[in-house]
């Protein structure tokens, strides 16, 4: 059976490669990778240290230079600004480092920059792929893919407009508004607002107008937040186990905490397969409409009705990263940069599908993650327990998982890792989030605050 590994190797054997756009500790496992792949040592462009392990000065050569922003979407977008224009004395350690400047730059999944410092970017995002992560217009895909949706209407960002589409969509539980892509990406339910009464109204009419020009409404939807994701081959698109996006409430207010993902939640096995179909022919449908390659991620609701759509991120999504990340053999950053690159590999869709629903379905993975105003300076963990509903320090008894607060561009960073021989298959993980989220307010100070889980309805 051929392997992934034996696929990617000719590709990265040998090859000089900057590594850019992330936090330094975050870099540490496709650094680890690649020089398994036979890469010769990195260069690491960082922006930030991050939270948990460095690479090693044997493993990296590395350049940080501190990112500050209010929230993640800034700090993204900071992060892409800085890649246009770096710093000189950054080109100086560069050029030190690859004077001839042949080395090839991996950069983050939202880069479109064909060339950064001088040198070529291996698989840089398309724009027309890009494009279809706007919320306003994904609907039309849906439809004319002939998928399921909830109903929804494309309104102006204005408060008259947006209370009126409210006032038809509301099913009793408020309604969901997403705004448009004006000021570029967004995700992470930053420019989501659940508007239930005149107050969230006011606020969600007013923070919407000030970055979008429409506005999606539609019914909020009850149940597990969750994706599903697949990988477009020139022939072929593998799809994958579902995966929980841990997307947590916070008691009286109008805004959703995205926290993470993890693969510990096993929906109903007819609804499994529904949603591995609908991925299927998402993926065909790219191919053929916009000569997509690589992976992508539907994000939806497992709602009363079954899974409905919400959202296309035609990119590498946090729940393929975190299904794979740790399985041997499985380095899906790589192919999917080089599936964006047009590389002729020796390893298909299929061949990608089985190993990686064989190895996911067996090795769970994930658990939450959030960032924070409070600045921390360095990682500190905590080995933890759940007992009746909370979350406790396992003051010498076998972790269930462990709880960590470190540095990030925001401020501060809070993960839990959860431990897949101790935690169970099956319940979703945002319950164990929230109590992990108040130990960390009360451990380390993390300032998040009260949360809420989901409710499943199926």
């Amino acid at each position: 059976m051929p392997t992934l590994t034996d696929a990617l190797r000719p590709l990265f054997a040998g090859r000089k490669l900057v590594l850019t756009g992330g936090p330094l500790a975050a870099m540490t496992g496709t650094c680890r990778r690649l020089r398994e792949l036979g890469a010769e040592r990195p260069f690491l462009l960082a922006t930030g240290m991050g939270t948990g392990e460095l690479p090693g000065p044997e493993e990296a050569e590395w350049c940080v230079v501190e990112v500050r922003a209010p929230d993640v979407i800034a700090e993204i977008r900071a992060a892409m600004r800085l890649l246009r224009l770096l710093p000189a004395e950054v080109l100086a350690a560069m050029d030190r480092w690859d004077p001839a400047r042949e080395a090839l730059v991996l950069s983050p999944m939202f880069n479109e920059l064909p060339e950064i410092a001088g040198r070529r970017v291996y698989g840089p995002r398309r724009a027309g792929w890009r494009r279809l992560e706007d919320k306003v217009v994904v609907d039309a895909l849906w439809d004319d893919l002939g998928i399921c949706r909830a109903p929804s209407e494309v309104v102006p960002a204005e408060a008259a407009a947006l209370r009126a589409a409210a006032g038809r969509l509301d099913r009793g539980a408020g309604t969901a508004w997403a705004g448009d892509a004006r000021q570029g990406f967004h995700g992470g339910a930053f420019c989501l607002r659940w508007v239930r009464g005149e107050a969230g109204a006011a606020e969600a009419a007013a923070f919407l107008a000030a970055r979008c020009d429409r506005v999606r409404v539609m019914p909020f939807l009850e149940g597990i937040p969750c994706s599903i994701h697949g990988m477009v081959f020139p022939r072929g698109v593998a799809t994958f186990r579902p995966v929980e996006l841990v997307t947590l409430r916070r008691p009286g207010c109008n805004r959703l905490r995205y926290a993470g993902a993890a693969t510990f939640w096993d929906p109903p096995a007819a609804d499994r397969e529904v949603m591995r179909a609908l991925a299927r022919r998402v993926g065909e449908g790219l191919r053929e409409r916009v000569g997509y390659r690589g992976a992508f991620t539907v994000d939806g609701v497992l709602a009363a009705e079954g899974f409905l759509p919400t959202e296309l991120n035609p990119r590498l999504g946090a729940g393929l990263s975190t299904m794979t990340g740790g399985l041997p053999g499985l380095p899906v950053g790589l192919l999917d940069r080089a599936l964006v690159e047009g590389e002729a590999l020796a390893f298909g869709a299929a061949d990608l599908e089985r190993q990686v629903l064989a190895a996911a379905d067996r090795s769970r993975a994930g658990g939450a993650w959030t960032v924070t105003d409070v600045a921390a300076t360095g990682t500190r963990e905590l080995p933890v327990v759940f007992e009746q509903g909370a979350c406790r320090p396992a003051a010498g008894r076998r972790a269930d998982g462990v709880l960590s607060f470190g540095p990030s561009g925001v401020g501060g960073f809070v993960r839990l890792a959860l431990d897949p021989d101790r935690v169970p298959a099956g319940p979703p993980v945002a319950p164990l989030a929230v109590a992990a989220f108040a130990l960390a307010d009360e451990h380390f100070g993390a300032g998040i605050g009260p949360l809420e889980p989901a409710t499943a309805v199926r």
